[in-house]
């Protein structure tokens, strides 16, 4: 047949030790006793020479049985005759019976109750139950068993083991006149037993015949086919065993069942039940005003009885033809099915596949038997669902590895690979899961692409398995980014070349059509638009001719997609366009950038049709509810592309438009898409729709408040006021929120009124929450008489909301004097509401104590100014109970106030670390404004500037623009000497509220932040320099800045930079350029190509194209100041005298006057001697003795912080060329996660500045 199989690689020993290979001890590894040897070897000679005592239960007997034509022996003497109307083949196809080695098996699990079921049903229940007891000898029967001859059987036995007697050979024998028979029992019957029965057999008999009755024999004997242990056979029982399996599976297989044949017999053995008890589920739900709860009946209906004709209608047959195809097993697992039942061959074909597949080292070695089985598989649906549906789902490591190193495998083996039950069991494995993920990931996908290189097809092959992993990927849950499919997929994705991208592209145009109506069936259209959308990102950085052309082809398919379902959804047609997080981080730019955002906006040329289809009288008018939101979720994404500015405006006019039109209204029948009625989902796109308002401009602002303020409910208003950093606009939403004063005729909800009152409260708007009490007053008056659990539950809480709000109230009257709110709030009650619910209700307890806790919460915030300490001990005692967040809050300002009071540090340290040890799991976009100012506040008083900028980082562009936010944050980075950063922040700031200099309360914070800013940019520095006085006209203001900017460097210095050297200057010049070079460090990532080892990794560029950027970034920032960058030059020699040294640049002035060096060079780890090699150049081609010295870094490497370390104790240690060592320690001036600045100082006829920068661009 095949030769054996060598597939060398380094991955094969990884992947087998991650994935765990452990064969269980009774098979392979268990060390068996010599009494076991003795007896497995007494039972061979036993079966080998005795004979069946019973008919064979074949299909020739179970036909003759059913027939009527033969009986089946009793215990009794007689002989039992089955009378059915059932035949062999009606109960085989049904998947009844079946014959494996010739050897009957019944698969019929019986019901709880037969009384109300069909006669055909019954007569084969009985049929089936009477075989099973046949095959087990119970009811009298008598079981299949063998017997011999005790004179002929002692005989055998002495001539192996001597005088041991048979009782102790062979315990489970029984004697009967002069015979001899064991009786079969599965638990005693081992592969040690099956060993030594195939080779006393080989000793009697020719293999063929031997291997037939082998089968016999354990079928009988073991009630199972047990395999043999390989380990105890001879090199030549090994092979011919291996030929008897292959004719076997050859001649028996190929002429088998179907595999919906197959699938019924797994149905019909473990869910039979289900199939055929018809059930009746019966609903009681009462609507009057006691409204008592739902009551629900089941059970078995004697009506509509199923017959046996309609059984085959019945099975859900899940697979298609071909049981390696990917959506048969998505299926097939979905059905959870224990696909091993249905096939008794299934052991033996899995144990001969461990012994000839093994790996050793970095070969995975196959036999010409494993090779062999693929062959036959090819024509042989049977042994295809046994190779590929229920072998991986065994957990055969090493056998799926083999199919993973096969092209025409290789898919199979990879969605077993990458299913959720072995991605479970190997995480579940190790402690250390989440590095242990990345590393099975990276080899199982590497040897993947390994394995179909080459191959045809490529992009059919690689779309349908990215589909595959893309559903698994759980796309509806907002959290699939942390899925370990997710991150399957994307690093499936990153490893293609751009050769095997294109075929991908190709292959999803092509194959979209096809694909859609079955995804639209089985709601996975979101790994179309995940894959698309990825092709059409990753698809710009493809290089080619082609480019333009797919790439317009590619985005025109997947506009039409979008343009179709949207239109579908008002058609009738249920398509997934639910907004949500999926969709918004999709890479829309992509589509943008190709298109425009014209295509987008054409499709609600009809907007005005619209409202035909929104009322409830249009069964579809969830689905264009849904669509509509969804696209106004898309224009907001769109928004935030690049594109022109009047399409800007389109956009921004039609999302206003929209709301507008269909946000909110009172109309009878008319459907709004934020009503609140309709899911969750749509606050989250209420809060996107509040930030994307940030972005409008002031008259569009000013329309869209103007026609829907009266609109849009108190309770949205606040959500909208949460997420408002205009402070003019603020200002607006708070007058109107205010004006709400009766909300009686705002026809709220409980769930409206409830959101509305927490926000009043939050936003100290007490006399609003008031009225929102009011409001809720007449609808709780109607729940009251009612006696449904929830609704009194629901009043009881608003009751809690009374006591909190009297609270409040009482707070805000008496904060300046807390001890007499304290004396005053003991006054405050909360009192069970006169409703049928008893105190010793669950919820009503949770409540009181709930409500106990406020107001030890709110005395706890009264003191915290005036009594700390017994502030942070009021709220550790809170904490400890509740676990609130809130209440963590309050402990922590508590904590800080008591730690500035006493002036310990480490109480602020303390109080920081384990608050934000309470919030690890909150997302930053959840954090609070007040928390987040805080938090920052504190590392900034604690001077944990690497902290500050990682937590800063975290925080959304609306959070950092936030005034309470920025100001500790612009505060940090100005006492750290870092303006520029916190300037850019300012100036952010105030683009967003150009008219702040009208409004007085803020001036104490922008006199603060000006005060902070002892430097300004050069530009600003310069006019600061010449506006001395408000007396000058033009014309004198044009002639002082030319005279600034002419002057020579230093004077320059000296004239605007605030009493600065010209070193700290060029210094903090550098050090902003490598920021903002850090912030455009994406654009510098090459997609390295290394077809050689068929990865694709991500690194920096070289450090030309860098040094471009950096020295560009540096002329346009000094060009007022006339300084830059001269060309790169090669002059003198290198440290060894070989050859020429480069320099990177030199900066200059105007008039050619040099007046620094700038060398730079890349690091991917401490590579000693590219950087003494990069130091010892500079004295070559100094002739001047040029100071500073700038020394840039670019460094990739996962661990920054250490090799900032380790670089800075190595050069510390070494000496320069050219330089004598004067102070050779590298002091650092500025460490942060992304950025490292040391300085020292070298000798060279005058002290010699060295700035050494290092960049993390990775």
């Amino acid at each position: 047949m095949m030769n054996k199989m060598n597939n060398y690689s380094p991955n094969w020993y990884l992947l087998h030790k991650l994935l765990v290979d452990e064969t269980p001890v009774f098979t392979r590894d268990r060390l068996w006793t010599y009494k076991e040897h003795q007896h497995a070897r007494a039972l061979a000679i036993y079966l080998a020479h005795a004979t069946l005592a019973t008919p064979v239960l074949n299909k020739t007997t179970i036909a003759e049985l059913l027939s009527g034509s033969r009986g089946w022996p009793c215990k009794d003497g007689k002989h039992h005759f089955i009378q059915t109307n059932c035949s062999l083949d009606f109960l085989e196809d049904a998947g009844f019976l079946s014959f494996y080695a010739d050897w009957c098996s019944v698969h019929c699990q019986h019901p709880w109750q037969t009384e109300v079921l069909d006669d055909s049903i019954i007569d084969i229940l009985n049929t089936a139950e009477q075989l099973k007891q046949i095959r087990l000898g119970l009811n009298d029967f008598i079981e299949p068993h063998f017997c011999i001859n005790v004179n002929e059987l002692t005989a055998l036995l002495s001539e192996e083991f001597g005088n041991v007697s048979l009782e102790t050979l062979l315990p489970l024998c029984t004697r009967i006149n002069d015979a001899v028979s064991v009786a079969p029992e599965t638990s005693k019957f081992t592969p040690l037993h099956s060993t030594y029965l195939w080779q006393t057999l080989l000793e009697k008999y020719p293999a063929k015949e031997a291997f037939r009755r082998w089968m016999l024999c354990i079928q009988v004997q073991g009630r199972a086919i047990v395999p043999v242990l390989f380990s105890l056979l001879e090199k030549k029982q090994e092979e011919m065993f291996f030929e008897e399996i292959e004719r076997l599976l050859s001649s028996e297989l190929s002429s088998s069942y179907s595999l919906k044949t197959i699938f019924k017999q797994v149905t019909n053995s473990q869910y039979f039940r289900q199939l055929v008890e018809s059930r009746t589920i019966q609903f009681n739900v009462s609507l009057n005003e006691d409204m008592p709860e739902s009551v629900m009946k089941s059970g078995i209906s004697a009506t509509g009885n199923i017959t046996a004709q309609d059984l085959d209608a019945l099975y859900m047959y899940p697979a298609g033809d071909d049981p390696d195809e990917m959506e048969a097993f998505e299926k097939w697992e979905q059905f959870g099915y224990e696909l091993g039942l249905s096939m008794p061959l299934t052991w033996l074909i899995q144990e001969c596949l461990i012994h000839s597949i093994y790996i050793d080292r970095r070969c995975l070695r196959g036999s010409s038997f494993s090779l062999n089985l693929l062959v036959m598989a090819k024509n042989n649906l049977v042994l295809r669902h046994i190779l590929f549906n229920i072998l991986p789902q065994r957990f055969n490591w090493t056998y799926m590895l083999f199919l993973l190193s096969r092209a025409d495998t290789c898919d199979t083996a990879l969605v077993h690979l990458i299913s959720r039950g072995t991605l479970h069991s190997l995480l579940s494995s190790y402690s250390g899961a989440a590095g242990i993920e990345k590393t099975y990931r990276e080899a199982l996908l590497k040897e993947y692409l390994r394995t179909i290189e080459g191959c045809d097809a490529n992009g059919q092959r690689l779309l349908k398995i990215a589909y595959h992993i893309a559903d698994l990927c759980g796309f509806y849950n907002d959290n699939y980014i942390d899925s370990p499919e997710y991150r399957i997929l994307t690093c499936l994705l990153q490893r293609l070349d751009d050769a095997s991208v294109l075929q991908l592209v190709s292959s999803f145009i092509k194959q979209l059509e096809e694909q859609l109506p079955r995804r639209v069936l089985r709601l996975k259209e979101r790994s179309i638009y995940y894959i698309g959308f990825w092709l059409a990102e990753r698809i710009e950085k493809v290089e080619g001719n082609h480019k333009q052309k797919v790439q317009q082809e590619l985005c025109t398919c997947l506009y039409t997609f979008y343009q179709t379902a949207f239109e579908e959804c008002f058609s009738g047609k249920r398509r997934d366009l639910e907004p949500g997080a999926f969709f918004a981080s999709l890479p829309w730019a992509s589509l943008i950038a190709v298109k425009g955002a014209s295509p987008l906006l054409s499709m609600s040329v009809r907007i005005l049709d619209w409202k035909d289809s929104l009322t409830y009288e249009n069964k579809n008018w969830s689905a264009v509810a849904s669509a509509i939101r969804h696209y106004m979720q898309t224009l907001m994404c769109v928004v935030k592309c690049k594109i022109d500015v009047i399409e800007h405006k389109r956009v921004w006019r039609k999302v206003t438009e929209i709301v507008c039109s269909y946000g909110f209204g009172k109309q009878e029948g008319r459907v709004y898409i934020f009503d609140r009625y309709i899911t969750d989902n749509t606050r989250d796109l209420w809060v996107a729709f509040s930030v994307f308002l940030n972005s409008i401009p002031d008259d569009l602002y000013v329309d869209f408040i103007e026609q829907c303020k009266e609109r849009i409910p108190v309770s949205s208003l606040y959500i909208m006021l949460d997420h408002c950093h205009i402070l003019a606009r603020e200002q607006v939403l708070q007058d109107i929120i205010l004006a709400r004063r009766d909300l009686d005729k705002e026809n709220l909800g409980l769930n409206d009124l409830e959101l509305a009152f927490i926000s009043a409260c939050d936003n100290n708007h007490l006399k609003l929450a008031w009225g929102v009490l009011q409001a809720a007053k007449p609808i709780l008056s109607r729940l009251r008489s009612m006696k449904n659990i929830d609704l009194l539950e629901r009043i009881c809480r608003w009751e809690g909301y009374a006591y909190k709000y009297e609270h409040l109230r009482l707070f805000m009257e008496l904060k300046d004097n807390p001890d007499e709110y304290i004396r005053a709030s003991k006054l405050i009650s909360f009192k069970k509401p006169d409703i049928a619910l008893s105190e010793n209700n669950i919820h009503f307890k949770n409540l009181s104590y709930e409500c106990d806790q406020f107001s030890r919460y709110i005395c706890a915030i009264a003191l915290y100014k005036s009594d700390p300490e017994k502030s942070v001990s009021i709220m550790e005692s809170l904490c400890r109970t509740s676990k609130s967040l809130h209440h963590s809050f309050a402990l922590f300002v508590a904590r800080i106030e008591y730690g500035e009071k006493v002036g310990d540090l480490s109480l602020l340290s303390l109080a920081l670390d384990k608050f934000l040890i309470s919030i690890k799991e909150t997302k930053p976009q959840d954090i609070g404004t007040q928390w987040a100012s805080q938090i920052l506040d504190a590392m900034r008083k604690l001077n944990f500037q690497h902290q500050a900028d990682i937590f800063w980082r975290k925080l959304t562009p609306e959070q950092r623009n936030t005034k309470e936010i920025m100001l500790p944050y612009c505060l940090a980075l100005v006492e750290r000497n870092e303006v520029w950063a916190a300037q850019q922040i300012i100036d952010n700031y105030r683009k967003l509220n150009a008219d702040i200099g009208d409004d007085t309360s803020l001036m104490p914070l922008l006199e603060k932040l000006n005060k902070a800013l002892p430097e300004e940019p050069v530009v600003t520095g310069i006019f600061r320099a010449m506006v001395e006085s408000q007396k000058n006209s033009t014309f004198q203001l044009a002639k002082q800045y030319g005279l600034i900017v002419s002057r020579k460097f230093n004077e320059y210095v000296k004239i605007i930079g605030n009493g600065q050297t010209t070193e700290i200057f060029l210094k903090d010049v550098v050090i902003s350029i490598g920021r903002e070079l850090l912030m455009r460090k994406k654009n510098l990532q090459l997609q390295a190509s290394r077809r050689a080892k068929g990865t694709i990794t991500s690194q920096i560029t070289n450090e030309d194209l860098i040094n471009d950027w950096f020295t560009s970034l540096f002329d346009m920032r000094m060009s007022e100041a006339r300084i830059g960058f001269g060309d790169q030059k090669r002059m003198g020699r290198s440290a060894s005298g070989q050859s020429i040294g480069e320099i990177d640049g030199v900066i200059k002035h105007s008039d050619n006057t040099r007046i620094a060096i700038f060398e730079a060079f890349r690091l991917f780890s401490l590579e000693k001697r590219t950087i003494s090699g990069h130091l010892d150049k500079i004295s070559s081609y100094d002739n001047e003795g040029l100071s500073p010295v700038f020394i840039i870094v670019y460094c990739d490497i996962d661990d920054f912080t250490q090799l900032t370390k380790d670089y800075k104790k190595y050069v510390s240690d070494i000496s320069y060329a050219g330089f004598t060592d004067k102070k050779k320690r590298v002091e650092t001036v500025e460490i942060t996660d992304q950025l490292w600045l040391g300085k020292e100082v070298r000798y060279r006829v005058k002290d010699i500045v060295f700035y050494h920068l290092l960049l993390n661009m990775r």
